[in-house]
This record gives structure tokens, sequence and C-alpha cells, in this order.
């Protein structure tokens, strides 16, 4: 099959551009892959920042819309979209879309009153993306959703361009073939709308961005579905009024999965979908001696920019432990960190002040690999303080780090929440936390009992190496296999 990985973000080399780049070679295996993103990518630069092979591959570029993205989709049989926060529909007979964490897709409440007023004068149509009012004129620069009515049929649009261009239109649903025409003057397209369209056509130029002509314009002049005239302008209160199914693209995918059970809970919980669990591949790293060492490997930035590690948390519950006797042991912190966090970073600092604390900002991998080598526990923080039910993206979402941990042999103490509680049983190869003197409680039990600590870590080590890269891309590969027998050529 020819396949397409799409990822917005590949050139930032992070957690989520490796677990992508797993899918990668998972698949080109077995089949023609394409990688697809915004920004130009070096394949050599991907595959030693990723530690991916990406045999065989090619890169294809496109713009940052993700309506672009939905129309390169069409050239292949399978599309997997693994970009954080995406709503880009596939055409695809194939779609995979793995979910880091979901965001909410209802309308806010004020939207909702403004639609239930606005109603009366709403148009039969919506128009989204790609196209811009200028000079009284609708213009189409890229790719341009029509949103219509879910029993819709017909979409009758009138394009018009003094140069001449290449038109794709089509109706958004997979297995789609795009119609090509070419728009010399004036020019009318009926785009059929079946049933599992749901609604939803585009219209784009085939050139895009950069390699559009300088001059072109392409001008939408009429928008009719099923014979009532809609209005072309996207500032028009009867375009604005119309309410946007935001969850439309999800039908354009045949497996929606997650990155962890907790993941998995929220995606289910919001978007009514959630086909089950991917987890990414963890790097399993050597152990070595272990030495009276805790470690939390993590970036560091404070609440409000994400799933913080809580490192300043962290370095209270020690100074708690050495208020209470502690002797002999260390607790290093190891991240990276922003121009925009490091007045967090020096708090952390500042609060390690007088304890056997270390804070290695930015360290090299080297670094990391020696001190989870040497560490007998590992700590981790991410969720702790925060309210959950209203914020659950605070919590870590999978946890690769704690995993790397296990699998060196360290015992994971980690808080009770996210993806590391679904991965740390309790009792078994790990334990979990809820307050700092629970942390402090459950971490002395590892100080002061040697054979505690030791079942704990073979055990930690046996649970990690289920997230072991090969195990991730069977599951991938077989994931595929069973979509390609479900659904028919």
């Amino acid at each position: 099959m020819k396949v397409a990985v799409y990822n917005l973000y590949w050139t930032t080399f992070g957690g989520g551009e490796q677990m992508a780049g797993a899918i990668v070679d998972a698949l080109s295996r077995d089949h023609e892959v394409e990688m697809i993103g915004h920004d130009p990518l070096d394949l050599d630069e991907a595959r030693e920042r990723l530690g991916v092979r990406l045999d065989g591959v090619t890169f294809r570029r496109v713009p940052a819309d993700g309506y672009a993205a939905t129309m390169a989709s069409a050239d292949f049989d399978l599309f997997v979209n693994h970009t954080y926060r995406s709503v880009t529909p596939s055409l695809a007979r194939l779609g995979l879309y793995f979910v880091m964490f979901p965001h909410e897709l209802r309308a806010s409440a004020a939207q909702q009153v403004a639609r239930r007023v606005g109603r009366p004068v709403a148009a039969a149509a919506r128009l989204l993306g790609g196209v811009a009012e200028r000079r009284g004129q609708a213009v189409i620069d890229g790719p341009t959703m029509v949103q219509v009515a879910t029993d819709a049929r017909r979409v009758h649009v009138v394009l018009r361009s003094d140069l001449g261009e290449e038109v794709l239109a089509t109706p958004v649903m997979p297995g789609a073939q795009p119609m090509h025409r070419r728009v010399d003057g004036r020019v009318e397209i009926e785009i059929p709308v079946p049933a599992e369209a749901l609604g939803q056509v585009m219209v784009s130029p085939v050139l895009l961005a950069e390699r559009r002509p300088e001059h072109a314009r392409l001008v939408l002049d009429q928008l009719v579905v099923d014979g009532r005239p809609v209005t072309v302008s996207p500032r028009a209160l009867a375009q604005r009024v119309v309410p946007v199914r935001a969850a439309d693209f999800l039908a354009t995918y045949q497996r929606v999965v997650a990155n962890s059970d907790y993941t998995l809970g929220w995606t289910q919980r919001w978007w009514g979908r959630g086909d089950g669990v991917i987890s990414p591949p963890v790097r399993m790293r050597a152990a070595g001696p272990k030495e009276p060492l805790i470690v939390s490997v993590g970036r560091f930035f404070g609440e409000g920019s994400g799933h913080s590690k809580r490192q300043l948390e962290l370095v209270r519950a020690f100074r708690t432990m050495v208020e209470q006797g502690l002797e002999g042991w260390r607790l290093v912190l190891i991240g990276g960190c922003s121009g925009k966090d490091r007045e967090y970073a020096m708090a952390v600092r500042r609060e390690a002040e007088g304890l056997p604390v270390e804070v290695r900002l930015s360290a090299p991998g080297s670094v990391v690999d020696a001190h989870l080598a040497a560490a007998s526990v590992y700590w981790h923080g991410a969720g702790y303080g925060s309210d959950l039910e209203r914020y659950p993206d605070r919590a870590e979402h999978f946890g690769i780090a704690p995993i790397e941990a296990m699998s060196a042999g360290a015992v994971p103490v980690v808080f009770d929440a996210g993806g590391p509680a679904s991965v740390v049983r309790r009792e078994v190869d790990g334990l979990r936390w809820r307050t700092l003197d629970d942390l402090a409680a459950q971490t002395w039990r590892l100080v002061c009992d040697d054979a505690l600590r030791a079942r704990l870590a073979a055990s930690a080590a046996e649970r990690a190496a289920t997230f072991a890269a090969e195990r991730c891309e069977q599951h991938i590969r077989d994931t595929v296999a069973e979509m390609a027998a479900e659904t028919p050529r």
C-alpha cells in the first residue's frame, strides 16, 4: 500500500515525533511510506535525532493548513494522522488517527447562544479555511471546506480565474477520488455529496502556498446547495452563525487510537470515539551498579504550561525526608528548559539550596543514561496539585521517562494519575502517591527495605520491556492489517 504519515511538527524532534517515526519504521518494511509535514525535513537529521531507521521513505512538504494534508491524503491507500490537536479529515481509503491527548470539540456556551439566536438567518453552508474576502470577492487561496447539512446531496460552485488554474473538488469521505478541473475564465462544478460524506466537500487549487503563481486569483462566484443559493462572504452573519461540526473529521478514520489508557478514557469522554491503545516505543536503558540516588527526568516548566513535572514540589518532599533523618541519598533533577521557563528552574535551584540535590539543565543524553543506570529510585510528579477533572491534560499523558528508568532497574514512585498510574502496578513493579507526605513515606519504605527495593526493581525492568520499540511496531502493523482486512477495496 501507499502510506502517508502526517505530523505537523517533525522538526521539533520531540516525543510525539519519535512515535511518528516509529510508525514510519513499522510500516515501511511492507509498504511504500511517505512522511508529510510543513517544514523542510532532513531525513538524515531525523534518523539521528529521533533514533529511527526511515528506510526507503520519502518526505512531502505541504502548507501548515490542515486541509492541505487532507487533499494530499487522496494520493494514498492509508493516511496516518499523528499531529497533536489535528482536525484534518482523511480522503484515503484507510485512516488511522493517533491521539496524544484530546481537546474538547464542543462549542462554548457563548457560541451555542449566538448560534441559537442566529438560526433563522443561517446559511445552507459554511466556508471553512482557504477563503478570504478581498474587495468584495470571495478569493480561494488554499483548500476550502464547504460544510453543508448532512442530508445535502449536491453542491454547485462557480469559480473564476483570469490566469487559468488547476482545481480539485471532492466530497470528504474515505476513498474519495477528487475531480480535476481547469478553471480558465468562468467554470461551473457540480459536486455530488454521498451520504457517507457527512455533508462536507472541498475545493482547492492544485498549486498551494509558494508553488502558486504570484498573481493567481481564484474567485468563488457562486455557491448553491441543493438548489439553495448561499452567500459566499465568509464575514456574512449568515455564514458565521452556522455551527461548525468540529467532530466530523473523526468519521473519516476507521481507527482512533490513544497513547495510553488515560488518554483513551478522555478521548472516549470528549470525542465519543477511541478504539484502543498503541503505546509509544520506549528505548530500553542499561542498568549499572546502584547508588543511593533518586532521579527525575523532565522539562522544567510550571503549572499552566501543560503537564508540569512538579520539580519544585519534589525538592520539598526530599527536604522533608532529610529533616526526618535521611542520610547518604541524593536527588538529581534533569531536564530541558526554555527561556520563558528559566525562572521556574531557578526557583527549583533556590529551593534545593543546602540539600544534596542537583538540578541539571539541558544535560546531554550521556548524563541521562549515567544517572538512570545508577538510580535506585525514580520520582515522577506530573499531575500533582492540579484539578485533573477540569484540566486533565496536566497529568502525564503516557510517560516515557518513568519507563526508561524502570528498564534500568530504578523503582518508580509516581503520582497516582495519568499514564504512569496505569503503567506502574502498585506494590508489583513500583509505588504510587497522592500527597507529598505520601511520596516521602513510600520512598522511606524503599530506603529502609533492600529486599522490597530489589523485588520491585526486577519487576519494573520486566514491565518496561513490554513497551520496547519492537512491540510497538508489531502492534502498529497488526492494527493496519486488521483495518485492511475489514475495509473492502
